[in-house]
């Protein structure tokens, strides 16, 4: 018999957590028998990266291997070559700010700095700028594939800015010193005429370069097809 009764409360017990008793209506008592609710699948959210494994997924084989290109030219391969008797050094892209700052850091080599942490991001960001038309659908966003080219081109130019001005302001036309100035200037440029023989562009600066104008024409059509 305790048997029988230890199954029978069981039973009980089970029957009571699978139902719920609805309260008693006046033609009598009405039961509603429910499981008990399943917990629902969460789902993880998907991360940042995980976007961009998928963006970079949706991509073409050219856009991939140009985006490589560009990854290598700017980080690994030397974009500018100085070869001067027993001098040889370059100077990669992504040290190309430095340089902008202070052109002799092309010969002298460039150091640590903020800056230079700063602009490796700003190269990364224009670097994987071509995934964002995979990640959200926009005809603008397929403008991205020009912010490579487009930051090879602005740092260029820049650079040749720098090395072309006057490293010294002349004040005044009729001083005696605007002339030691004017002198020096040509003296400088004079010499950096020829040094600048000397520099070359190196097979980073060719390899990133030609990656750059690949995307850059793949965004322009697909642009121009949106």
């Amino acid at each position: 018999m305790r048997l029988g009764e230890s199954i029978h409360l069981l039973e009980l017990r089970k029957a009571y957590h699978a139902k719920i008793v609805l309260p008693k209506h006046n033609d009598g008592a009405t039961l509603c028998y429910m499981g008990t609710p399943r917990s629902l699948d969460a789902t993880p959210a998907s991360t940042a990266f995980g976007k961009l494994v998928n963006a970079a997924i949706q991509m073409d084989g050219i856009s991939l291997a140009a985006m490589l290109a560009i990854f290598i030219g700017w980080f690994f391969v030397d974009t500018l070559v100085v070869t001067l008797g027993s001098l040889h050094r370059g100077v990669r892209f992504f040290d190309i700010s430095a340089a902008i700052a202070d052109p002799t850091r092309i010969f002298f080599g460039v150091d640590d700095s903020l800056q230079r942490v700063f602009f490796a991001l700003i190269c990364l960001i224009c670097l994987l700028a071509p995934l964002w038309p995979h990640w959200r659908r926009s005809r603008l966003a397929w403008a991205s594939y020009l912010a490579p080219l487009a930051l090879m081109l602005l740092c260029g130019t820049l650079l040749y800015a720098k090395t072309s001005s006057e490293f010294f302001p002349a004040h005044g036309a009729a001083s005696p010193a605007s002339g030691v100035i004017r002198f020096a200037n040509d003296l400088i440029n004079h010499a950096s005429g020829l040094v600048s023989r000397h520099i070359s562009i190196g097979v980073g600066g060719y390899l990133a370069f030609a990656g750059s104008v690949a995307l850059a024409a793949l965004g322009l059509r697909r642009l121009s097809r949106a």
